[in-house]
């Protein structure tokens, strides 16, 4: 997305005249009936949108100095299909729906959820708090600029301006308004004023800028200390029924990250299938802990943490542990002709399409951990040798020795 960067975007401001438009506008006389007609722009039914947003908020008095920057993104695409990014300085998180699965990833937390798209789609984010609000400030920024434009009682007309946002230039009405019903005159009590660049062609935002005048509170409840926040924002974009291409709405999680809603959870009873038709349920392992390899005999880096998990294996069957490998390969053979050269001494399984789905498998290498109570300990990708040892010495005193790696 444009705002991976992180660089807060410059806005070149220069003053204009309404002659200087190449295509004829609405005109506007009284500003409240601009920002209602700004407010309709958003209230309007739409099948698809995109909106991007750049906040930068300062937030001074004497004892604080305060700038932080928000980036957000919001694309709705045909039917539940959607992608939702923010970036501060609280963290990077993004939010997809390719209209079936729905992904919430928090990138610096390397963790996500993934989970069929629910009913109330999108939902509040169940990573952390501080990714829920911003996400889902995020996904409402059509719903918010549309109550703030039709908030405002008072307002007055600006000097029309030509603003520059990234490689976007946008003619642009301007318009000083108060919130409430102050006009800034002699406050009795806190508001705040904001002044509108409004797209004379789209009737939206491009940039606003918001001034909170109030008072802060010391800790023995005497207001004395003056506080005026200023918050800046600025809309690169702002389109309905935008062309969207269908890579947007499918999520690829890093190879660092685990699920971040299976861990600790209950396992799914899948059954293995071997060569001759027999199975066994995971069920059946009750009772001792169970770690599952995912790989294909195709998956250089799978081949490659082999003799690791080997190592593993030595080092922990004869405390309890049951290692499975289930293996991705088009045909059952490859995968048994190869542990049959390597002459490892555990069970594999061919996948049959059902053991991966149920353990919503992102890619090879991958590894899950199941305690001897059947719960998830371990979700992640395979080939971290340190951090599957680490998590198989967890399962209890008996395990504490496997956490050295072989040779150390």
């Amino acid at each position: 997305m444009r705002f991976s960067s992180f660089a807060f975007c410059s806005i070149l401001v220069t003053a204009t005249c309404a002659q200087a438009q190449t295509q004829t506008v609405q005109q506007f006389t009284d500003p409240i009936l601009l920002l209602q007609a700004v407010a309709k722009t958003y209230a309007a039914p739409v099948d698809t949108f995109q909106v991007e947003a750049i906040e930068e908020t300062v937030r001074e008095n004497e004892y604080l100095h305060e700038r932080r920057t928000v980036y957000r993104t919001a694309i709705k695409g045909p039917g539940k299909q959607y992608r939702i990014e923010t970036h501060s300085g609280d963290g990077s998180y993004i939010q997809v729906s390719d209209g079936e699965t729905e992904w919430i990833s928090s990138i610096e937390g390397k963790s996500f959820v993934k989970e069929p798209v629910p009913e109330n789609w999108p939902t509040m984010p169940r990573i952390v708090s501080a990714g829920s609000m911003e996400l889902s400030s995020a996904w409402r920024m059509r719903a918010y600029l549309k109550a703030e434009a039709s908030n405002f009682k008072r307002a007055s007309f600006l000097p029309e301006e030509t603003i520059q946002i990234e490689d976007h230039t946008f003619s642009c009405y301007v318009v000083h308004a108060f919130s409430g019903d102050s006009d800034g005159a002699a406050p009795t009590r806190p508001y705040s004023e904001f002044t509108f660049w409004i797209d004379k062609k789209a009737l939206v935002f491009r940039k606003q800028v918001q001034q909170l005048h109030g008072y802060a509170i010391n800790s023995d409840h005497h207001i004395h200390i003056p506080v005026d926040d200023q918050i800046t924002t600025v809309y690169p974009v702002m389109d309905v029924q935008p062309k969207l291409n269908s890579a947007l709405f499918h999520f690829s999680p890093p190879a660092d990250s685990t699920i971040a809603g299976f861990v600790g959870k209950q396992a799914p009873d899948v059954r293995f299938l071997s060569k001759d038709g027999s199975g066994v349920s995971l069920k059946s392992y009750e009772g001792k802990p169970v770690l599952i390899d995912f790989w294909a005999t195709w998956c250089a880096p799978c081949i490659q943490a082999m003799p690791a998990l080997a190592r593993l294996y030595a080092d922990a069957k004869e405390k309890g542990l049951v290692l499975l490998s289930v293996d991705e390969d088009m045909a059952a053979e490859s995968a048994a002709r190869y542990f049959e050269q390597h002459h490892y001494n555990w069970t594999n399984y061919h996948d049959d399409g059902t053991i991966g789905k149920a353990f919503w498998e992102e890619g090879l290498p991958f590894t899950i951990l199941i305690d001897a109570k059947g719960k998830v300990t371990y979700y992640g990708f395979g080939g971290n040798d340190l951090a599957l040892r680490s998590a198989i010495a967890a399962l209890g005193p008996e395990f504490s020795s496997v956490k050295m790696a072989a040779g150390q």
